[in-house]
């Protein structure tokens, strides 16, 4: 199977295939990474921001792996070969960076898989939402780590774009305060221009589609997704 940009970023490639276990859940991943990357260095050709925090090399990797600890957490069991995993899916961010150190990344490519979820976390946010994290403020710093939180929510492993409304409606269930840092980031960044990333993979997302029929038609059909691609109880 040929994935997309794999001659591109091979060595990028070649880590999410490292740990990917489902030929699909690779599929998926790593075509949602890369349409992560897209969006962010589009933001970041934008002229919108100073990008002297932003080295487009470090941005592309930081990119492509922030969700490099999916494969190791739940919630996607349903698909073929993938194993079962005690690890619930909001762990893929302390996940992620665990393997990202082990691997021999830098600092800042590591951070940035580390507190991407959401629009960040303080240890207050996990307690009073009963997050089953470890506890710790996974507070975004750095431009780079708001740049690739920002530029993460405008695609879900669901698969499908969201718009900036969709991603403010998200986060209205964890307080005012999460919806005004969203807004913080588009005055910051700028809204990306969503529409030509998403005619070239248009296709893609038919073919995932496709996918995903001949699961449901080979076996015990998926079940639902939330906006984040992972599975929900019937």
């Amino acid at each position: 199977m040929q994935f997309v940009n794999q001659e591109i970023y091979p060595g990028e490639f070649l880590l999410h295939k490292k740990y990917a276990q489902s030929e699909l859940l690779l599929d998926l991943v790593w075509t949602h990474c890369n349409i992560i990357t897209e969006i962010a260095l589009s933001l970041l050709d934008s002229g919108h921001f100073d990008i002297n925090e932003t080295p487009r090399d470090i941005t592309t990797q930081a990119a492509l792996l922030h969700d490099i600890g999916v494969y190791q957490c739940g919630g996607f069991e349903w698909m073929p070969n993938q194993p079962p995993s005690e690890k619930p899916y909001i762990q893929h961010t302390v996940v992620g960076a665990w393997i990202l150190q082990q691997e021999g990344y830098s600092p800042p490519v590591i951070q940035s898989a580390y507190v991407h979820t959401g629009v960040g976390l303080t240890g207050q946010d996990i307690s009073m939402y009963q997050l089953n994290l470890p506890p710790d403020d996974y507070v975004l710093r750095t431009m780079l780590q708001k740049l690739i939180t920002y530029a993460s929510k405008f695609h879900s492993k669901t698969p499908k774009f969201r718009t900036a409304a969709d991603i403010s409606a998200s986060l209205e269930k964890y307080g005012p305060e999460k919806v005004n840092t969203f807004i913080q980031f588009q005055q910051l960044f700028g809204e990306p221009d969503i529409e030509p990333i998403q005619k070239r993979y248009q296709d893609w997302h038919k073919a995932f589609e496709y996918q995903l029929s001949q699961v449901s038609n080979s076996q015990l059909p998926p079940p639902p997704l939330n906006t984040a691609g992972i599975s929900t109880p019937h």
